[in-house]
């Protein structure tokens, strides 16, 4: 019985760090829109836009490249696509192609991992009046329903916070004249990054916090709720940035230590294979708990830092530009 379990619990280790490891570089979006039967193209372009902004990690520069982008044929990248329900459409894109195209164009692109983005939202209420306050209840509902929609798009995670007293106190928002440019917003709430916005039955603006580590808001210039999203989100996506030239590779060994069983090699080479800053990867040496790997690494050391900061199941001992060594953390 006791292998058994050993096995079970091997499968689901096995699934988590491939869904983990391959987070980075998803071989597929599913992108869900609303129903657009009058014109399907639309909705698959619509689906490649969406598509490329996650690779990219940037509207600016999807804005650059929109002609490279235009001229796209859905039928190559378009997996497959179904109508659920009666207003939705579902689109699988084929995002590990799509990513081979535009580092095939010398693009840069950007680590898909999860990231949050704190919007922090102040409904100018008027309690005088019960019809504007229901009005302005509805606008600043239909205001956020558009960020996470924005939010969906680019598979960012959303956070509204509550503005409580002391969060307004501190803020100092009902005192423009008095305003400290001070927030809670990436402290006390975690957030990789925020913005912060102040709806009325007239104005909608937003405002953008200097950097995702200070207390301060800039209210020198104000946003629209899409251009302050796709600003926090671009500035989010640049520190993951990444560049690849296959044009200028650099020959390393990868050596992976506390390999203690045939199906942890197995689970190690395939997604090594899948990690798209190797290249040409094959076996060089198994030696007791050590697999050696030979490999051409396109991109940066930086980047394959990036890649394993945060990961569970892979660590970093050291790297340089002639070898990387790692650390299987078996169960």
């Amino acid at each position: 019985m006791k292998p058994l379990i050993k096995n079970l619990y091997l499968l689901i280790f096995l699934s988590f760090f491939s869904t983990h490891l391959l987070s980075s570089f998803p071989n597929e979006h599913v992108i869900i829109l609303d129903d657009e039967k009058s014109n399907t193209n639309n909705s698959l372009r619509k689906a490649i836009d969406i598509s490329s902004i996650r690779i990219l990690g940037s509207r600016s520069e999807f804005d650059q490249q929109i002609n490279l982008i235009r001229n796209l044929l859905p039928q190559k990248y378009i997996k497959s696509y179904e109508f659920i329900n009666t207003n939705k459409i579902k689109i699988v894109v084929n995002a590990k192609l799509l990513r081979k195209k535009f580092l095939d164009s010398n693009l840069s692109i950007s680590l898909e991992e999860r990231s949050s983005i704190a919007a922090w939202i102040l409904c100018k209420t008027d309690l005088n009046s019960k019809s504007e306050y229901d009005s302005l209840i509805n606008k600043c509902e239909n205001f956020k329903k558009e960020l996470s929609e924005l939010s969906n798009e680019r598979d960012i995670k959303i956070i509204f916070p509550i503005l409580d007293s002391n969060d307004i106190s501190f803020l100092d928002l009902e005192q423009k004249e008095k305003r400290l440019n001070n927030s809670y917003i990436n402290t006390r709430y975690l957030s990789d990054e925020s913005f912060y916005c102040e709806v009325t039955l007239t104005d909608e603006n937003c405002y953008k916090t200097y950097s995702s580590k200070s207390k301060k808001i800039d209210f020198s210039k104000k946003y629209t709720s899409k251009n302050i999203y796709n600003l926090t989100a671009d500035s989010l996506q640049k520190m993951k940035k990444v560049y690849l030239n296959k044009k200028n590779f650099k020959p390393v060994f990868i050596r992976i230590s506390n390999i203690k069983s045939i199906e942890e090699y197995d689970l190690v080479s395939q997604e090594l294979e899948n990690i798209i800053f190797f290249d040409d990867l094959s076996l060089n040496q198994l030696n007791n708990n050590d697999v050696i790997f030979s490999t051409n690494l396109l991109g940066k050391i930086s980047d394959i830092q990036k890649l394993f900061k945060n990961n569970p199941i892979l660590s970093i001992n050291s790297l340089n530009y002639a070898e990387i060594f790692l650390e299987f953390n078996s169960i």
